[in-house]
């Protein structure tokens, strides 16, 4: 015969407010009706037929939609029954007074609960982790006696805590199983076993008690003073031992108790990033069936409610007791007609709470009447109600909380991180790219850029090698970066001597596309004659001798992006006020006049070391050089050829000029109109040849190669006069030893010649073909002698001192010496005149104009004197020399002009420019 389940009257009404109970609202906790106020009540369900009760309860929330309710059953009676016939025999050992006998029961009945709210019944995104709780039942677990523990105790406690741990921890786990031992042993280093097998989980063991949670927990939680005696492992001795140590078994329950209650707490707390707290819903249940005085259930029921009084915190647990109603209840009970309901009557009396409430404040009893009889007129209306409501409906968790939503957000979060990374790898990479490769750290980066030709162009103050793989090169500007950095700690421990910058602009210190350029020794050379001249400033001790650091910058092949390079050094003179001046400029062409207009608009002074284009001063009142002009070299070649054709040495008196078709060589056009001024001044017939150098200009000039004037001047009877550049004469030469090197014509080069002859490979190619050229020093030098110069230069960089007798013909290195002390000698004397004169550019500006008479320079390169005169911007009569290349033997000094000391040139130079 089938059992009829009972049907209680007003049952409805019970899983309705149930239904409200369990229900977790989407944001706070409940009661939702009473603002800034937690709390969920405990909910006393008091009648006679309990189990036909219990099991509509417990099923109801096994069926509630969209997802079953965590809750648990307890049989008070049977549960008590179990403790007391394992612990309750006074014969056995294990015997346990009353009192602990009922903290065992709360034990177990903790430990039932938390057994199944752990459990993947209700998905494992909503299973609870009990840290705390498990801590203190292990702890409690250990032992059971009420003898004294002997002196070994609390390190066996530790022992077995630190194994237990590390047991819960798969790879402590896997690292200290046999077969792990026995596999490591003999394969890996002795200390390296030592370390990963036994000391590292010892030290991580150690300071996971003093950051694990549940430890810290343990000695801040208020029951069983846990300060006594104020360390972890005295308390884990008090509770290994509790009955020896006489503890209150009702503070041990007190304990078990928050720690499972902050377990659930800590599951409950919602945060932003952990979604398992926000697809929680429903709070967890507990039906405690049978309660009363004898099973210790009301006891346990108590403790609940006193534990949420002592610590304040909201408990997410729904707290079900059923047991008979007493003939007087502490607290009054409500019935389910009742017009205000009990959870509404209860709301109200939380909302007028005050401190100090007692455990019945949580208590709401109400009073299940008895199931009607079958056949009652009312049993089937009221079944089909407690049916309906019965089907209870939880929140579903939040959309952004599932499962799709999380592998959507986690994919999406890679995504975004993914190309987040991808972005900022690219963008880095784009920045190196730009910056010449260096990253953001570099103290070079932010004052460099590569441009579209490949070459890296700017300022490097601090040893970047613009992408030279020369190593001379490379030593060279590390050579100065540690000067600077010698100049800086030598101006800050003595701040009276001032700090001066120079930015040494040269053209080529990378070639374009990759590609080798010849040049980068003409480059090397001036910086090396640069720094030279900073070294012996930094030596000298007086406080009046100005530090001088050397900004080294590039410009690209030809000048090209001089004007790029102003900018960034505009720039640096915002957060750089010693820089003063500028030194170097290459090749005297268009982009050169570009860069010199674009520095002027900057206002910094400019010494140019090997420019000689005429037209070069015109553009900026700023500009100086230590180089003399075209039109001095036109004249000097001038009267050189007239000394050549007077000693019989030229067959006619006749010059082929020879000009570079390049539009944008200045040097190449100005060379060749002041040549042809002055040959024709002194008496020679002169024609004109243009030819395309190489590589071809842009504007696709028209003519003939350097090649075809080459084997067009072989039996040329005059001088053949190049004013164009090196490479382009090179070819020249190559051209006319293959024509007619038994008998070739005579050549003259203008003064960038001197880099082909300065070169001893280049200069060995073709010991058919003698040549002279113009040159603005007196000849080889030597590290061996007295020259402030090569003294120096033998100490920077003692290698180069093996070629310095060819190297030092091209005149680079001595006449960027000479560039830097001219600023160095008219610093010291705006010093010595008007000592209080801030170093500003256009103080050592105006300085450098007072370079004459008696303050004129004696340079490595000759004597440098401004003449005096208003606006006067170059040298007067500045040294010029004529040197015979013959093969591969060292050029031959034919004469010089101009003032070096005591010597006054040659017998026919031209007339002094001084009149």
């Amino acid at each position: 015969m089938a059992t009829v389940e009972p049907v209680f009257a007003h049952a409805d009404r019970l899983f309705t407010l149930l239904g409200r109970l369990v229900r977790r609202p989407g944001k706070g906790e409940v009661p939702s009706e009473v603002p800034e106020r937690d709390g969920i009540p405990i909910l006393g369900l008091l009648g006679d037929h309990q189990d036909g009760l219990a099991e509509q309860v417990v099923g109801a929330l096994r069926a509630a939609q969209p997802r079953s309710v965590p809750q648990e059953f307890v049989d008070l009676d049977r549960k008590w029954a179990e403790v007391v016939a394992e612990r309750g025999d006074p014969s056995a050992a294990n015997h346990l007074d009353p009192d602990w006998q009922r903290a065992e029961l709360c034990r177990r009945i903790l430990v039932q609960m938390a057994d199944e709210y752990s459990s993947a019944r209700y998905g494992h995104d909503r299973s609870v982790r009990f840290r705390r709780l498990g801590l203190v039942n292990w702890l409690l677990e250990m032992t059971d006696t009420v003898r004294q523990p002997d002196s070994q105790h609390g390190q066996i406690v530790l022992r077995r805590l630190r194994d237990r741990e590390l047991e819960r921890r798969r790879l402590f786990g896997f690292m200290r199983s046999p077969s792990t031992e026995v596999a490591l042993q003999g394969h890996v280093p002795w200390w390296a076993y030592l370390l990963g097998l036994h000391l590292l989980p010892i030290i991580w063991f150690r300071v996971w008690r003093g950051l694990g949670r549940e430890y810290r927990w343990l000695l801040r939680q208020p029951y069983m003073a846990p300060a006594d005696p104020g360390t972890f492992i005295g308390f884990a001795v008090r509770l290994t031992q509790p009955r020896w140590g006489r503890e209150d078994p009702e503070q041990i329950s007190k304990l078990m108790i928050n720690a499972f209650l902050e377990d659930l707490r800590d599951a409950y707390r919602r945060r932003p990033w952990r979604r398992r707290a926000h697809r929680r819903t429903a709070y967890c249940v507990a039906f405690l069936k049978g309660v009363n005085e004898d099973n210790g259930g009301l006891q346990i029921v108590r403790l609940f409610a006193e534990v949420r009084n002592d610590t304040g915190a909201f408990d997410p647990l729904l707290l079900v007791a059923s047991r008979p109603e007493e003939p007087v209840e502490p607290v009054r009970v409500r019935d389910l007609r009742d017009e205000l309901g009990p959870y509404e009557a209860w709301c109200e009396r939380l909302r007028n709470a005050a401190g100090g409430r007692e455990a019945e404040f949580w208590y709401l009893p109400v009073r299940v009447s008895a199931p009607l009889p079958v056949g009652d007129p009312d049993r089937d209306a009221q079944d089909e109600r407690t049916s309906v409501a019965r089907r209870l409906q939880v929140p579903p968790p939040p959309v952004w909380a599932g499962r799709t939503a999380t592998v959507v957000s986690l994919v999406l979060t890679f995504a975004l991180v993914a190309t987040g990374i991808a972005y900022g790898v690219a963008n880095e990479l784009e920045w190196r790219r730009q910056h010449c490769g260096l990253s953001r750290s570099d103290p070079d980066a932010r004052t460099l850029q590569r441009e579209s030709t490949d070459e890296c162009v700017g300022v490097a103050p601090h040893g970047f090698a613009f992408g030279s793989t020369d190593p001379r090169v490379q030593q060279t500007l590390r050579t100065i970066a540690r000067q600077n950095e010698e100049a800086e700690r030598k101006h800050a421990a003595d701040p009276s001597r001032r700090l001066v910058t120079l930015v040494h602009l040269s053209a080529l210190l990378s070639a374009p596309m990759g590609e080798t350029s010849n040049t980068l020794s003409y480059a090397r050379e001036q910086l090396q004659g640069a720094a030279s001249a900073q070294r012996r400033q930094l030596d000298k001790q007086g406080p009046d001798e100005p530090l001088l650091r050397i900004f080294p910058a590039a410009a690209g092949s030809g000048m090209r992006f001089g004007a790029d390079v102003a900018s960034t050094v505009k720039r640096m003179m915002r957060t750089d006020p010693t820089i003063v001046g500028v030194t170097g400029l290459d090749q005297s062409r268009k982009a050169t006049i570009t860069t010199i207009g674009a520095l002027t608009r900057v206002g910094l002074p400019m010494v140019a070391t090997t420019l000689s284009a005429d037209t070069l001063p015109e553009n900026s009142a700023l500009y100086y050089q230590v180089s003399p002009q075209n039109r001095r070299e036109a004249a000097i070649s001038a009267a050189y050829a007239d000394h050549l054709a007077d000693s019989g040495k030229l067959k006619e008196r006749a010059v082929r000029v020879v000009y570079s078709l390049d539009p944008t060589d200045e040097y190449s056009a100005n060379l060749r109109a002041d040549a042809v001024a002055a040959f024709r001044h002194a008496g020679f017939h002169v024609d004109e040849q243009g030819y395309v150098p190489s590589p071809a200009p842009a504007d696709g000039s028209s003519g003939p190669g350097a090649r075809t004037i080459g084997e067009q001047a072989c039996g040329y009877r005059g001088l053949v006069f190049f004013t164009g550049r090196s490479e382009d004469f090179e070819t020249i030469l190559s051209a006319t030893n293959d024509t007619c090197g038994s008998s070739p014509p005579a050549f003259l080069g203008g003064d960038d010649v001197a880099r082909l002859g300065a070169d001893p490979e280049r200069r060995r190619a073709f010991p058919r073909v003698p040549y002279e050229f113009l040159d603005f020093t007196v000849g080889s030098g030597s590290c061996n002698g007295h020259s402030d110069l090569y003294s120096t230069l033998q100490e920077l960089f003692p290698d180069e001192c093996r070629n310095v007798q060819d190297t030092s013909l091209d005149g680079h290195a001595a006449l960027a010496f000479d560039a830097a002390n001219l600023y160095l000698k008219a610093i010291s004397r705006l010093q010595d005149t008007a000592p209080d004169t801030p170093l500003t550019p256009a103080a050592v500006w105006y300085a450098l104009s007072g370079i004459h008479g008696s303050a004129a320079l004696d340079g490595e390169s000759g004597r440098i004197d401004f003449g005096g005169a208003v606006g006067r911007q170059v040298p007067v009569d500045k040294l010029v020399s004529v040197q015979r290349v013959e093969g591969a033997q060292r050029p031959q000094q034919m004469g010089f002009c101009g003032r070096r000391g005591s010597d006054e040139g040659a017998a026919w130079c031209p007339a002094s420019e001084a009149g």
